[in-house]
């Protein structure tokens, strides 16, 4: 009778993996441009594919596969260093930044360089159209969007993954720009009167000189066996949008059946600490505060470390900071070319984390509940640093604008007043409750559109010409029978008017 129901009972549960499992296996192409933090993502989506049995390609310089090699289930496909993406990097964070140094004609030609060094390169080409992908993923930031031309050239379908930086006119929800604040401003969803003018300007600005950047070529002559269509009808075959936003960061926004937000797909949990940084973290008694200001951002200005390197030699606190020298301050002070980041904000020691609000290192506060201290350098990190602001996360802070004095008052106000940690405490409860993990979330869709795509889950407003989806054919229909309206009332006043006049005339 046991044998019976155990041999039932494994049938069943053989069965409901069966169900679970795709119908085959798929090869998927990741498309980005080598900037870490935009591949990083990519990387944790294409591991967890893995569970569904499709293998992940990139194409990546060494560098950057020296780093992610150790992803399971991920195949690499070597491509040459361009000197393009440092310049361009280098270049982004001083013309986003405050001091808006450089322009956008030369954000613009760096752009077109990189699209040109990958799309028109034929052998590179041949060599993924050699693995037979079924599927692209497409990072969606405004310099990685010329990729999407190669799946279209594969004649494969493909998705878009990333931030939602100029978004509503890629996805084409409907947006009310004053509720709905952009990434390119540090507003909340209660924005003042001119914070909404200005919300509204810049979002009838991405609608109108959609997309941000075009290629220099045609579409035609980077895929000369295809017929020739505009970029932005390229664009607009995204059969998914997976969204790094998450309301626990962010705020409420609207969206459609083809987004998925997966905010927070590069978090996961902390690992043991090692060596020296684990010695350093066992020692301290009133806890650890750590620093870091991301991979790229080696340039500081020079007044912030030395306001930092006195502020911190005065708090009782400890502190790791990641930079690029090996100069030792103090005692309560280890300095470290590089961080094992997340290790750190999972360590129950660590009481704060001072960060350029970069949005993956503020998921990963988030993950561990560490509260945050901002100081925001240049894109979306200044909207980034405010809603660490509004949500009692932390506080942001001005890196041209503050003191000594008050860099060591906020610090002991983000450690010493419960509220910040209580509030991030309860944000990181529910980021860990939902049914399953961003990146599994992630793949869960990808699968899905593999195995069925994706044409279901679209609205015909992602095709709609721009005059359609703003209703400006309605609007002009309304304002031109207004008008008749008018000029027909108009005309049988005055006809009143003139027969009254005319007999008022007669009987004088």
């Amino acid at each position: 009778m046991n044998t019976m129901r155990t041999f039932k009972l494994s049938f069943f549960y053989l069965s409901l993996l069966s169900i679970n499992q795709p119908s085959k296996a798929d090869n998927i192409l990741f498309l980005s441009m080598p900037w870490f933090s935009h591949v990083q993502n990519q990387i944790h989506t294409a591991m967890k594919l893995k569970v569904y049995g499709h293998t992940s390609y990139f194409s990546l310089p060494p560098k950057l596969i020296t780093h992610f090699k150790n992803g399971n289930g991920i195949k690499f496909i070597p491509i040459k260093e361009d000197q393009n993406v440092s310049r361009f990097i280098e270049l982004s964070m001083k013309f986003f930044s405050r001091k808006k140094e450089g322009s956008w004609l030369q954000i613009k030609q760096l752009i077109q360089k990189m699209c040109d060094n990958f799309l028109l390169d034929n052998d590179w080409y041949h060599s993924i159209k050699e693995l037979n992908a079924s599927l692209a993923i497409v990072d969606s930031a405004f310099f990685s969007q010329c990729l999407a031309i190669v799946p279209y050239r594969l004649s494969i379908p493909f998705l878009f993954q990333g931030l939602a930086l100029g978004p509503p006119s890629l996805r084409r929800v409907p947006w009310n720009p004053a509720v709905f604040p952009l990434l390119s401003f540090a507003h909340s969803d209660k924005m003042t009167f001119f914070q909404k003018l200005k919300n509204t300007i810049a979002t009838c600005s991405f609608f109108i000189f959609f997309p941000m950047v075009s290629p220099s070529k045609s579409v035609k002559e980077y895929a000369p066996e295809k017929n020739d269509i505009p970029f932005e009808s390229v664009l607009r075959k995204a059969q998914l949008f997976l969204t790094e936003s998450d309301l626990l960061l962010s705020y409420p926004k609207p969206s459609l059946p083809s987004e998925v937000f997966i905010g927070g797909v590069a978090t996961h949990p902390s690992l043991p600490l090692q060596g020296d940084i684990k010695e350093f973290v066992e020692r301290s008694k009133h806890g650890i505060i750590i620093v870091s200001s991301g991979g790229y951002i080696r340039e500081l200005p020079k007044e912030h470390i030395e306001k930092m390197e006195k502020a911190f030699k005065e708090i009782k606190y400890d502190v790791i900071w990641k930079r690029p020298d090996s100069k030792q301050l103090a005692s309560n002070i280890l300095i470290k070319q590089w961080l094992p980041q997340n290790d750190l904000l999972g360590h129950p020691k660590t009481k704060l984390f001072i960060t350029h609000c970069g949005i993956n290192g503020q998921f990963e506060a988030l993950y561990h509940g560490v509260p945050m201290l901002g100081f925001p350098i240049f894109a979306d990190q200044f909207h980034n640093g405010h809603q660490i602001h509004v949500k009692e996360y932390g506080i942001s802070m001005d890196i041209y604008n503050y003191n000594k004095d008050e860099l060591v008052s906020n610090i002991n106000e983000l450690i010493e007043n419960s509220k910040y940690k209580t509030n991030i405490k309860l944000a990181s409860e529910i980021f860990h409750s939902h049914p399953e993990h961003p990146a599994e979330r992630a793949a869960r869709y990808v699968d899905h559109v593999i195995k069925y795509g994706g044409d279901y889950l679209r609205s015909p407003s992602q095709n709609m010409p721009l005059y359609q989806f703003l209703m400006l054919d309605i609007y002009a229909t309304f304002l031109a029978i207004i008008i008749a309206v008018v000029l027909v009332v108009k005309f049988v006043v005055s006809k009143c008017y003139r027969c009254c006049f005319a007999k008022k005339k007669k009987t004088e």
